[in-house]
């Protein structure tokens, strides 16, 4: 009798999931909190014969065990939070994630029973750290409390003297504060004026425009050289348009003499590695490290993640669905300058300005109401777990669920690679 196949990546790759960056004060990445969805298709895929809540905590654990496998490998040092239901605990379905890097996290309920405890300690025993999610400090919690490593507190629409009486219920140092929902500039600013160490939210993604800001002689450099790029095949003019930019120059041949081209010899000139890559494999790579490089080092790294990783998800999608190659190439544009604005810190509508891409391009960065504004409000409803608006949009795109997920995933993979290779 042949041996039964894992399902556990194919899992992965069916399932719509979002990685919500954590950041600490400086701003770097602390963790990321790994957000999956429920889905028809997780059930079907399990045993059969399974009783329909034993099949969902089996399928929500294969589901973190594919991300451990395929996607977490290249988090390094940072935490990964990952909601679990005092069912799946019971299960020991967090045995599939490290220990080192893992975080539990519960919501806050008086209703935990000693056996959930028990698993709880077990769990901490082994280097698992405990968070509890919506965290306001009800009564009969306190056990719960006692054991808790990481606290999230959820500050959208409250007052602050209603999330300092949350934060003051927890002993001084006993535990992290996260504030939750922190999605504007104001509400950062508010959350680090009282006290909080770790936060989580949209707010990176906005931008903090400066009437006095343009762009400076280096960012339009860059971006000129988008447009040569966006171009005709000229290999002569990239190389040369390359090599007049030291840190991009630097970073293409890094990349070429990575273990993932294995050239047999070692590529020392730009123009040997334009030419023996090809434009069509070199391009979209080399449009992603000019993006990393036009980020300001005071600005998240993870906006020119999300960026990347959009792009390559739109192309991707779109590709998988029979659209045509250009038709491609523009969605890929869209999802890289997707958060210029927020980069730059400067409106999208003069940003657009300087961007070598067609009318219809721009109009969806400006969210008029176009077919690229509608791929920009899909991934954004899967980066902030809108499920519904997520069916919504996908309909709308006539596009099948389970290939915007296999896709989504497959971008997530591809981005990590490149960045881990470029480093």
């Amino acid at each position: 009798m042949a041996e039964k196949q894992d399902d556990t990546a194919s899992i992965g790759e069916h399932l719509f999931f979002s990685k919500q960056p954590i950041f600490s004060r400086n701003p770097k990445v602390w963790g990321y909190e790994l957000i999956y969805r429920d889905s028809p298709w997780l059930l079907s895929a399990t045993t059969n014969g399974v009783p329909p809540g034993r099949a969902a905590s089996l399928a929500k654990r294969m589901a973190a065990n594919a991300y451990a496998l395929n996607l977490r490998g290249r988090v390094g040092a940072a935490k990964l939070m990952v909601p679990f239901s005092e069912a799946s605990l019971l299960e020991k379905a967090p045995a599939g994630l490290p220990a080192s890097h893992t975080v539990i996290e519960l919501r806050e309920s008086p209703d935990v029973g000693e056996d959930v405890l028990a698993v709880v300690d077990a769990l901490r025993d082994d280097g698992y750290l405990l968070a509890l999610d919506d965290f306001e400090g009800l009564p009969g919690c306190e056990a719960l409390l006692q054991r808790a490593d990481i606290l999230r507190i959820d500050v959208r629409e409250k007052r602050p003297v209603r999330i300092l009486e949350s934060m003051n219920k927890v002993e001084a140092g006993k535990a992290l504060l996260v504030a939750k929902g922190v999605d504007t500039i104001e509400l950062h600013k508010l959350a680090r004026a009282l006290g909080f160490k770790l936060f989580q939210g949209a707010y990176y993604k906005k931008a903090e425009v400066r009437p006095d800001r343009s762009l400076t002689a280096s960012e339009a450099s860059r971006l000129e050289l988008f447009k040569v790029i966006s171009g005709k095949p000229d290999f002569p003019k990239l190389a040369q348009s390359i090599a007049m930019d030291a840190s991009i120059s630097y970073r293409l041949l890094v990349f070429l003499n990575s273990a993932y081209f294995s050239f047999p010899v070692e590529i020392t000139s730009i123009q040997h590695a334009v030419v023996l890559l090809g434009w069509e494999q070199i391009k979209n790579w080399l449009r992603v490290a000019i993006l990393t490089d036009l980020s300001p080092s005071e600005k998240s790294h993870e906006l020119v993640r999300i960026a990347a990783q959009r792009a390559r998800f739109f192309e991707l999608a779109a590709s998988r669905s029979g659209y045509p190659a250009d038709f491609q190439d523009s969605l890929f544009l869209l999802g890289l300058f997707s958060l210029l604005d927020a980069m730059l810190d400067m409106p999208m509508a003069e940003v657009v300005q300087a961007l070598p891409i067609n009318d219809d391009i721009k109009a969806g960065l400006l969210r008029e109401k176009n077919v690229f504004a509608v791929w920009l409000e899909l991934a954004k409803a899967i980066e902030e777990t809108h499920w519904e608006r997520v069916d919504k949009v996908v309909k709308l795109l006539r596009m099948e669920s389970a290939v915007i997920a296999s896709a989504y995933y497959d971008s997530h993979v591809l981005t990590n690679s490149f960045f881990e290779m470029s480093q």
